[in-house]
Order: C-alpha cells, then sequence, then structure tokens
C-alpha cells in the first residue's frame, strides 16, 4: 500500500514538474504554422502546402468536435518535421506529444525519433471514425549537447498518399528521476 502510495506521489510530481517547467520545443502546439520546424519534404518542387497542413478546421480532417480550435499539423508519407533542441549529454528528457489518425487515410506508421534513434513507432490502422487524440510521452537520453527531435509518417497500406497522421501540443523537458526502490528500502516500517 505505501509503495503504491509513492508510485502515485511520484507520478503527479512527475506530471507536475513536466508542465511546470519550460518547454524546449519551439510552437509545439502550432499556433505559428510550421515556424521553428524544419520541414522535410520527399518532393521539393512542391509547394509545402501540398504536403503539410496548419488548421483549426477540424471537421475538414475528420476530428471529433471536441477538438474545435486545435492547431495540428498532417505528416503525410512525403512529409516529416524536425526540430533541434538543446540538451545536456546523458541527461533524461521527456517527450510528450498527441496524434490522430485521418479518417480513410489507409494504414499509416508514426515514426518519432531524438537524435538518430527511434524512440516511439505506432502502426495506426485505417478506419472510417472521426480521429481523436492519443497522447502519448516517451523519455529518451540525450546523447549530444543539441538533439533533433523527428516526426515522421509512413505509408503502409491503402489510402491516399497525401493523408496522414495529424499532430498537436509537442513538448519536451528535462526529465527528474526518483529511484522508488531505494526510497522505499532505506525506510523501516
Amino acid at each position: 500500500m505505501l509503495k503504491s502510495l509513492l508510485v502515485v506521489s511520484s507520478f503527479l510530481f512527475f506530471v507536475t514538474s513536466l508542465v511546470a517547467q519550460d518547454n524546449l520545443i519551439k510552437n509545439g502546439h502550432f499556433a505559428e504554422g510550421t515556424k521553428n520546424w524544419n520541414v522535410l519534404l520527399l518532393d521539393k518542387s512542391q509547394p509545402i502546402k501540398a504536403h503539410i497542413e496548419h488548421a483549426d478546421s477540424y471537421k475538414e480532417y475528420g476530428l471529433a468536435d471536441n477538438f474545435v480550435g486545435t492547431n495540428f499539423v498532417e505528416l503525410d508519407q512525403k512529409s516529416a518535421i524536425e526540430q533541434t533542441i538543446l540538451t545536456r549529454k546523458g541527461e533524461s528528457y521527456t517527450l510528450l506529444f498527441a496524434y490522430a489518425h485521418r479518417p480513410n487515410a489507409g494504414t499509416k506508421q508514426l515514426i518519432v525519433t531524438a537524435g538518430n534513434r527511434a524512440i516511439y513507432t505506432k502502426t495506426i490502422k485505417n478506419t472510417e471514425a472521426a480521429g481523436n487524440f492519443t497522447y502519448k510521452h516517451v523519455t529518451f537520453i540525450a546523447t549530444e549537447n543539441e538533439t533533433k527531435i523527428g516526426f515522421h509518417s509512413v505509408s503502409i497500406l491503402g489510402g491516399a498518399e497525401d493523408m496522414g497522421i495529424l499532430l498537436t501540443d509537442v513538448l519536451c523537458n528535462f526529465t527528474s528521476e526518483v529511484d522508488l526502490d531505494r526510497f522505499v528500502s532505506d525506510k523501516k516500517f
């Protein structure tokens, strides 16, 4: 029971400290489109609008109506975004982001990278249902004093090439680590 209470308390502390810190990602809510993001295009002759969309028009993208006013980008199989952040080599960081499928976009895979390493992959099955953002957090250890955070989409099965995965609410912060086993084992009850 005490260990469970400590775990819950530590999780709440972790979430509170993550929100209270300055976000290392600039424009992670995409309020200014893709400003501060490096946009990678497979076909550089195509204008950016053909590959990455920024909008708060949820219906056009098949999102449920509780996402009115949410800004996001759409990653299709011909585009990706990345941003370089300042980190400390050997330190732990937490990346938080939200993604949603676009209805009838086909089966896609979201790949999230930190540095030159994939830190998260998710296969998103095709569906006709309205999209809902799913929040995910992952931790990574910085291998350099600058870390490139990237989001990529790969088409796996069917769907339109210009429809993809919607992304919003990208945050990255230094992670405070707590060793619960040591804390619990040091106390005698």
